[in-house]
């Protein structure tokens, strides 16, 4: 009995002995990490990768001076219209002249014929300015330029087309039924042909000119950035 109270006061002294030397590496330990957070808190930014900037794609200056030549024809046929107006009322009041007062006009025939090749050689210079505007179609991309181009082509179509019809049709329809209501002798016996041949043309001219715009119609969309 006596020697197991001699054994306690060891039994406990070695117990908080232990307990101290946990107690110790638990405050190193945990002083590590008071010192190890700082750090972590404050880790330097890593720099951000530069982005490279996209550069346009740059059009190719021929197909720019395809797009500017179309619109340059199509801007020619329109301007010319101007003329063609005139020399249609010019035609249908000599007509109408001629019926009035009997009278046949020595001037009259070849001015007409002139008419009718003049206005053959317009509906041929729309059909080609027209087969430019078609095959610029496959070759469009979007583009500032071309797409100022196409809005040209677009303005100058629709002005050719509104001018077609009804002006120009109506006018060649007046002067075709002035020339059969008055004699043969008067306008000379080819003039009910060759007026019928400037009615068709113009019709021809102003199918044209449709289609024409709704091409360039088509390009603006295709071309637009």
């Amino acid at each position: 009995m006596k020697k197991a109270l001699y054994m306690l006061p060891l039994f406990l002294f070695a117990i908080s002995a232990v307990y101290a030397a946990d107690f110790s590496k638990m405050e190193t330990l945990r002083a590590a990490d008071l010192k190890a957070a700082p750090e972590a808190a404050f880790a330097a930014p890593v720099p951000a990768v530069p982005v490279k900037p996209v550069k346009e794609e740059q059009t190719p200056q021929n197909l720019i001076n395809e797009f500017n030549n179309a619109a340059y024809q199509l801007s020619n046929v329109e301007n010319g219209l101007t003329w063609v107006r005139m020399d249609l009322r010019n035609l249908e009041s000599a007509a109408r002249r001629i019926v009035q007062s009997n009278t046949a006009d020595p001037f009259f025939q070849m001015d007409l014929r002139r008419m009718s090749s003049d206005m053959s050689r317009r509906v041929n210079d729309l059909q080609r300015a027209s087969m430019d505007v078609r095959n610029l179609l496959s070759l469009a991309q979007q583009s500032r330029e071309l797409n100022d181009s196409a809005r040209n082509m677009e303005r100058s179509a629709w002005n050719i087309m509104n001018e077609a019809w009804p002006t120009l049709e109506n006018s060649a329809q007046n002067l075709e039924w002035i020339i059969r209501s008055g004699k043969p002798e008067l306008f000379g016996y080819d003039a009910q042909w060759t007026a019928m041949d400037i009615s068709r043309n113009i019709r021809d001219f102003s199918s044209q000119a449709r289609n024409t715009y709704y091409d360039a119609q088509n390009l603006v969309n295709k071309t637009q950035p």
